[in-house]
């Protein structure tokens, strides 16, 4: 025996399995520019920038893989390449858009992707004097969201009022990224001034700050404030890639900083609450590494990691809700490939079909805490929470999310009331359906019993 210590964990044998070619997204070409992740997801739909005239995103939905038709009609709203994208964390159908001539778009998406019929956004936000590079939704205030731009400003949109609320002057050098903490209470930014910042966009107190990554490329900023920690990955000052953690409610010297490889790609940070388990993919690396994040120094603990032959040009993760439990799914990645989107599930290896709550504890619903007016007056509220064993009824929604009802015209058959009102509609009828499913089951289980007594 070597007398070797291996630390103990759930995670340490968590394996990446690659969807089968049919399970895939087959004739996907992707346009790469900026610093963004180059895709999107939710739990209906993906979105990708696509090459030609204008800003044209190509979307497709989970429950259509196969070979796609790269002539199908895109969305196309912007006069410039769109530099990044994300969809709204509590409407499926709503997706914001950063384009090249400066503009924020945030437009209401058919179930049906007619896509042709839409010839403008829905609400045009303009704000910003340079390209834009990064935005992101608030995960838990209905309606605002954050954008960053090449000329050092970052901005705070409400989408629903259709307006810029705040404009934050904190940034002498280009910001390379942007990111919310859980709760939506405070913002992350990491700049080419090589230090992270953060702050309560509401207060005018300045951010505070501490030196991060001191390479001279790009570098992201992530949050895990479930155990008061905040991260970044990036490149150290002899371009090794390097991962950082720092305690958020002291901005110190970091606790931790490992040299990852050599590696030229950059690395796109995902942090599941759920588990402490951080995966980092890269752009232009072919795999995917884990870590797990814990209390005890030295804190962020590798845990193995996913190895392809074909390298991604970029990838992002899908909601928790969409994971499997029978599988005992902790994450799912779609992996942009050069002609295609990869998509890998990430499981522990467990024998049994039973609910494991011990890797489920309760998850991000997806469901607004507050409305964007309550957030603008000072009000901060944890996240809602739900359960991951099949049948349980989800939480339901208080505060309806929508965009502005003084957008801009769209072609788009549902106006933006009426799509407020759908969603509403959907979430109810999803409630209804589980409840109906969770009694179908009661009544089987039930008549079973029966059926063997009977059998007595």
């Amino acid at each position: 025996m070597s007398g070797r210590f291996v630390r103990a964990s759930k995670f340490r044998h968590v394996h990446g399995a690659i969807a089968k070619k049919e399970k895939a997204f087959l004739n996907v070409r992707g346009s790469c520019n900026g610093e963004g992740n180059y895709i999107a997801a939710n739990s209906k739909f993906w979105a990708i920038p696509f090459a030609g005239g204008g800003g044209p995103v190509m979307i497709g939905r989970h429950d259509r893989p196969g070979r796609i038709d790269h002539t199908a009609p895109k969305l196309n709203v912007h006069k410039a390449a769109v530099l990044d994208l994300a969809f709204h964390p509590f409407n499926d159908n709503i997706l914001a858009t950063a384009g090249e001539e400066g503009l924020l778009k945030i437009t209401m998406l058919p179930d049906d992707l007619a896509l042709d019929k839409i010839t403008d956004a829905n609400v045009v936000l303009e704000g910003h004097t340079k390209k834009l590079s990064f935005v992101r939704w608030n995960p838990n205030v209905s309606g605002i969201l954050s954008t960053i731009a090449f000329d050092n400003m970052l901005k705070i949109w409400d989408s629903e009022q259709a307006k810029e609320v705040l404009s934050i002057e904190e940034h002498p050098d280009l910001p390379c990224s942007v990111e919310w903490n859980e709760s939506g209470s405070l913002l992350a930014t990491s700049c080419k001034d090589k230090l992270i910042r953060v702050m309560d966009p509401r207060q005018k107190t300045a951010a505070a700050k501490t030196t991060g990554i001191e390479g001279g490329k790009a570098w992201r900023i992530f949050w895990m404030d479930n155990r008061n920690k905040i991260g970044a990955v990036g490149f150290s000052k002899s371009n090794a890639r390097q991962v950082g953690i720092w305690d958020a409610r002291a901005l110190n010297a970091p606790l931790n900083m490992q040299d990852l490889d050599t590696s030229a790609s950059v690395a796109i940070p995902y942090y599941d609450y759920d588990t402490s388990v951080l995966f980092l993919a890269g752009k232009g690396d072919a795999s995917v590494k884990y870590f797990e994040l814990t209390d005890e120094d030295p804190y962020l603990f590798f845990l193995t990691d996913f190895r392809d032959t074909e390298a991604a040009k970029g990838a992002c993760f899908l909601p928790k809700t969409v994971c499997d439990t029978k599988l005992c799914e902790i994450a799912i990645c779609y992996r942009l490939m050069k002609e295609w989107i990869s998509p890998v599930s990430f499981q522990v290896p467990r024998k049994t079909e039973n609910f494991a709550s011990d890797i489920y504890p309760d998850t991000y619903a997806g469901i607004a805490a507050m409305s964007g007016s309550e957030w603008m007056a000072g009000a901060n509220k944890p996240v809602i929470k739900r359960s991951m064993k099949p049948g349980t009824v989800a939480p339901t929604a208080t505060v309806t999310s929508s965009i502005s009802s003084s957008a801009s015209a769209s072609s788009s058959p549902s106006s933006p009331a009426a799509a407020a009102s759908d969603s509403a509609k959907d979430q109810e009828l999803a409630s209804l359906k589980a409840e109906n499913k969770d009694l179908k089951a009661q009544i089987a289980a039930m008549m079973d019993r029966l059926s063997k007594l009977e059998a007595k």
